[in-house]
């Protein structure tokens, strides 16, 4: 029965959300994914120290996490009939999350 459904997309008549106004909180989350991404990596690649090569691989594991977090979003965008916003101009205001540097690794933590 599912397969017999699939041409009928993602937006079925069950579906009841708004879906352009779903399309645009999903274009924030996409972007808080984005930051988060760049976040990790700098860390991971900043981190120095005795203990900076665990913590230099929990980031890179985070990044990773919300690489697949971006994708999901970024999919389920596409399925609504949206295009993904990969355009890093104006990200950091569309993101719900800050780019920051720590400068250390407690404050990367």
């Amino acid at each position: 029965m599912a397969r017999a459904n699939l041409e009928s997309g993602a937006i079925t008549p069950a579906y009841h959300a708004d879906v352009k106004q779903t399309i645009e909180i999903l274009q924030s989350v996409l972007a808080t994914e984005i930051v988060c991404i760049l976040r990790y990596t700098m860390n991971a690649v900043a981190a120095a120290g005795l203990s900076s090569d665990a913590v230099k691989e929990e980031f890179d594991q985070h990044a990773d996490e919300e690489r697949g977090h971006m994708r999901k979003v970024a999919e389920r965008i596409n399925q609504l009939g949206g295009t993904p916003n990969f355009n890093p101009e104006g990200l950091a205001m569309r993101s719900a999350s800050q780019y920051v540097e720590g400068a250390n690794l407690v404050e990367m933590i």
